[in-house]
């Protein structure tokens, strides 16, 4: 028995050692077939295949693939099943085989616990840069297709939780972290970092009180979700980590260290990449979210402070605090040119689009628009006082100005402010979310006392909610 156990982990060892070397994908024809079954099905960046409702699938890479004329399934348990019956093992005629993933109510991950399993899966081997499923419990018989894969525990991964233990819900201690939500939040999750706070409060559909809180590695300055709003980065201020994080399962995918403390970040929705600037650095690091890790390091004789990315032209502008300058750099083949583009004083927010990129000014309480092409100003144009954030939506950008609560509204096809909405006096708004219905966007602050949300499609206020919390920054997904 340990003559056979000893060749096999020898096979399995070499089959490491081939596998390991590039980024997993499924064989064509293997992919065409579980498409064809199942068309909602994903391929995850290490071939790992996603369905709906958190369904799960590993695939097993056989020693060796056998040519065939058809895909066609070998074996199923429970016996008989059709894939699209979604089985637990799937063993397909060329050798590779499914392995379907449980998750129980409270988080753990399984395998199937049929120990009687044809020698062609127990030969198989996960993808090798496979993200392995927190505290995966599997039958001995199947743990040598971990090749050199570690399980990590819920204690290495999972954001520290800290659950209400009943406190007072009248105490003013607890009403600190009272949110008024509304039905903007049905069906959402969402998650609160308050003022000069490393926690994160979690809130779901409407409730007043979070439900627990996870604490973070620092005090975050950024928080950047995907294109799905299930994977997150954070940016934390006054340290060199980043945190890749899992929101559905709250853990941490990966820590990721660069070379120099981050001073912005913006994302690549295409792409699915995240763009960190390091003006202490004179770099921009591209953090692939796909893969969880740094793919790419871009030098620069300028130090890049904010960003701003468009997708149209694929283009990343920067703002140089130092220089006072705007830039725009250009990706040609694998190298990245940079453009000098303009000079703006006090820059708070930096955005573009395919033709221009708009500078605005805190201290000058204006938007300077740049042509990108002729890298030239062709326009002023004045906003209420202090603009400190700003978001681009369609044609229309959309700017928080603080000092005396107003929100402007830039049309950049007609190049001039066509709303201006008075907010609240005395309350200090200074960010705007886009909520996930993509239509309302919300205006918190640290130091204002309530929240706002506005339509951006009918350019009007329709909630102001007081709240106690401080929000710093908020993130909003949808809960299922």
């Amino acid at each position: 028995m340990n003559i056979k156990r000893n060749i096999i982990c020898s096979i399995l060892l070499t089959f490491c050692l081939i596998l390991g070397a590039d980024a997993s994908k499924l064989p064509d024809d293997v992919w065409k077939y579980i498409k064809t079954s199942l068309p909602e099905a994903n391929q995850r960046f290490d071939s790992v295949i996603t369905l709906k409702n958190g369904v799960m699938y590993i695939p097993l890479y056989p020693p060796t693939s056998v040519d065939v004329q058809e895909i066609q399934i070998e074996y199923t348990y429970p016996k008989g099943v059709t894939l699209r019956q979604k089985p637990e093992v799937v063993l397909f005629n060329n050798g590779y085989s499914l392995l379907k993933v449980f998750k129980d109510e409270s988080g753990n991950y399984s395998l199937t616990k049929q120990d009687n399993l044809p020698i062609k899966v127990r030969l198989g081997l996960m993808p090798q840069d496979m993200l392995t499923p927190i505290g995966l419990k599997m039958p001995e018989s199947l743990k040598l297709t971990l090749g050199n894969l570690l399980i990590p525990s819920k204690d290495e991964a999972s954001l520290t939780r800290l659950d209400d233990q009943g406190k007072n819900t009248n105490s003013s201690e607890d009403k600190r972290n009272e949110f008024i939500g509304g039905s903007e939040f049905v069906g959402k999750k969402t998650f609160i970092n308050p003022k000069n706070s490393k926690f994160l409060e979690v809130y779901e559909n409407s409730s007043n009180n979070p439900l627990y809180e996870l604490k973070l590695s620092s005090m975050p300055q950024k928080i950047i979700t995907n294109s799905t709003g299930n994977i997150a980065l954070v940016v934390y201020w006054g340290t060199k980590d980043l945190d890749i994080i899992d929101l559905k399962d709250e853990n941490v995918i990966a820590k990721i260290e660069i070379s120099h403390k981050p001073s912005d970040a913006v994302l690549n929705k295409k792409e699915n990449v995240v763009y960190v600037a390091s003006s202490d650095g004179h770099e921009i690091f591209i953090v692939d979210l796909k893969s969880a890790q740094l793919a790419k390091v871009v030098k620069l004789d300028q130090k890049p402070s904010k960003l701003s990315y468009c997708e149209l032209d694929n283009t990343i502008s920067f703002y140089d605090e130092y220089l006072s300058r705007v830039f725009n750099l250009v990706k040609s083949t694998d190298e990245y040119v940079v453009h000098p583009v303009g000079e703006v004083k006090n820059l708070s927010k930096i955005l573009s689009d395919v033709a221009n990129i708009y500078a605005i000014s805190r201290t000058e309480s204006e938007i300077k628009v740049f042509d990108k092409v002729q890298a030239k100003l062709i326009n002023a144009i004045e906003t209420d006082k202090k603009p400190t954030d700003a978001v681009l939506m369609g044609t229309k950008i959309f700017i928080l100005c603080s000092k005396e609560g107003y929100l402007d509204v830039f049309d950049t096809v007609q190049n001039k402010i066509i709303a201006r909405e008075e907010l609240s006096k005395g309350n200090f708004y200074s960010k705007i979310t886009i909520l996930p219905d993509k239509n309302n966007i919300m205006l918190t602050g640290s130091s204002a006392k309530d929240y706002i949300i506005y339509d951006t499609k009918n350019l009007k206020l329709v909630k102001k909610q007081d709240t106690y919390v401080e929000v710093s920054n908020i993130v909003v997904i949808d809960k299922d």
